[in-house]
């Protein structure tokens, strides 16, 4: 299983609660999507409290979700690519 990187974000670690306590410091928080190779249907989200240093290395690594269009095919997908990448090829006809 492979941790795909959503996001790296500041919040605080009591936000859960009703208030919010007053004099605490925000921490970096990672969210990312655990994708198994061998079964893409299951997928979890995670999150996980990370080190300012980790935040950082995590931030270069962000995967966004884009939809892309075949103009052969004409078919409309989903996927999640890295942040920078613009073009996929298409999963039915591999053009």
């Amino acid at each position: 299983m492979t941790k795909i990187t959503i996001g790296v974000y500041k919040s605080y670690k009591n936000s859960g609660y009703r208030g919010h306590r007053q004099q605490t410091k925000k921490h970096w928080c990672h969210y990312f999507i655990e994708y198994d190779e061998y079964d893409p249907e299951y997928s979890q989200f995670g999150s996980e409290w990370v080190s300012s240093l980790k935040a950082m290395m995590l931030k270069r690594h962000v995967w966004k979700k884009k939809r892309f269009y075949c103009t052969d095919c004409e078919k409309i997908w989903e996927s999640y690519v890295p942040a920078k990448q613009d073009e996929i090829e298409c999963p039915e006809c591999d053009v």
